[in-house]
């Protein structure tokens, strides 16, 4: 599970690799994502992971983690651009789809 980290222009910071995961979890604590964020004073991010099934529809546990680091992200004036999930031949983008 990487962050990027973008400025007030939307240029990149920085990027991190937050969470490492088994096959079919990463555990992801929002509070890691966004402090990171306001340590780099980054004023967007981007989340990005795959999905090693190859398959791109975002799991019930990825729509929850979205939504609670953007929601407490909107409170610290960060804002969520996007959740890209990678699987094997193609990507799934939240803000594409109408879910963010």
């Amino acid at each position: 599970f990487c962050v990027i980290y973008l400025n007030t222009q939307n240029k990149v910071i920085d990027m991190e690799t937050i969470q490492e995961g088994i096959v079919n979890q990463a555990v992801v604590y929002p509070r890691k994502v966004l402090e990171k964020a306001l340590k780099r004073k980054a004023s967007a991010v981007i989340l990005v992971h795959n999905h090693p099934s190859g398959h791109v529809k975002p799991s019930d546990a990825d729509i929850r983690l979205t939504r609670m680091i953007q929601e407490t992200a909107k409170i610290l004036d960060i804002l969520v651009h996007d959740h890209i999930i990678i699987g094997e031949n193609s990507v799934f983008s939240f803000r594409e789809e109408g879910m963010i």
